[in-house]
């Protein structure tokens, strides 16, 4: 692949905003084939499967290389903290994240109403479920706790599908992280598209507080789930570099559903 010569892994880990520019190419790349080849219904899920597909090959690299700085640690070739040892891979996929916003925002922005229909119709209906359940509101504007339940649970659910599908297919999450950033670059440039800036205004303040803590908890947990599957691979079981590598991702794991608790209750309370 052309973008795997330009992109190499070990060139994204040392400058990880390469991994914005090759996101962004890779969704704009997605979103024209996939109109092309499968205009329809599904549009906006194929999009998100071919950034997936297409990215994978790169975040797997990144999950081999981070679970190598592990085996280092634990044979005492390095000397890292917990944090160091994530930092690069929790930028990577905050850039990746960033990169498919961006693409897709501005794609939104310059279609017409009816050509994000066409292509994101599957994002579009996703914003409206989402926003018929944050309408269930008391009379001084707070949520209801079952609202707050319910949200709780739904990002508990996507955070564990994260884990689960970095687990067992490496790079899994991407699919979380693409149809998540898709959805919320669909929500803010309707009202751009709409010439509601100050409505884009409120409302990005209004996410501000609570999804990017959300948000970074689907990287955690994605970060866990790839560390952990390709630790399980390359490590003898119960062997010492096995160990780091499961407390690692056990910590990252309870950091994960740590940040879904607080990203809910922000947006419920504030």
């Amino acid at each position: 692949m052309v973008l795997e010569s330009i992109f190499p892994v070990k060139k994204i880990i040392k400058n990880p905003f390469d991994m914005f520019i090759l996101a962004a190419i890779i969704s704009f790349a997605s979103m024209y084939i996939a109109n092309m080849i499968f205009p329809g219904e599904a549009t906006g899920k194929i999009i998100t499967l071919f950034i997936t597909v297409a990215l994978t090959p790169a975040i797997y690299g990144v999950f081999k290389e981070e679970e190598e700085v592990e085996r280092e640690e634990a044979e005492h070739k390095i000397h890292k903290d917990f944090f160091d040892r994530h930092d690069e891979a929790m930028k990577i996929f905050t850039l990746l994240f960033l990169g498919v916003f961006a693409a897709i925002f501005l794609t939104a922005i310059l279609s017409s109403e009816k050509e994000v229909h066409l292509l994101f119709e599957d994002q579009i209906t996703e914003i409206e479920r989402i926003t018929s359940i944050s309408s269930g509101k008391t009379l001084g504007g707070a949520l209801s706790p079952e609202v707050l339940e319910m949200i709780l649970w739904n990002n508990l659910r996507v955070m564990g599908l994260s884990f689960v599908l970095s687990f067992l297919f490496g790079s899994g999450a991407i699919i979380i992280l693409a149809w998540n950033a898709s959805i919320l670059a669909i929500y803010l440039a309707s009202f751009i598209r709409k010439g509601l800036i100050e409505e884009f205004m409120v409302r990005t303040i209004s996410i501000i507080p609570h999804a990017p803590i959300e948000i970074f908890g689907y990287f955690l947990a994605g970060i866990a789930g790839g560390v952990l599957s390709v630790g399980l691979i390359r490590e003898r079981f119960w062997s010492k570099e096995f160990l780091l590598v499961f407390r690692d991702s056990l910590l990252l794991l309870f950091l994960a559903v740590f940040s879904i608790y607080i990203g809910a209750f922000i947006e419920v309370f504030l």
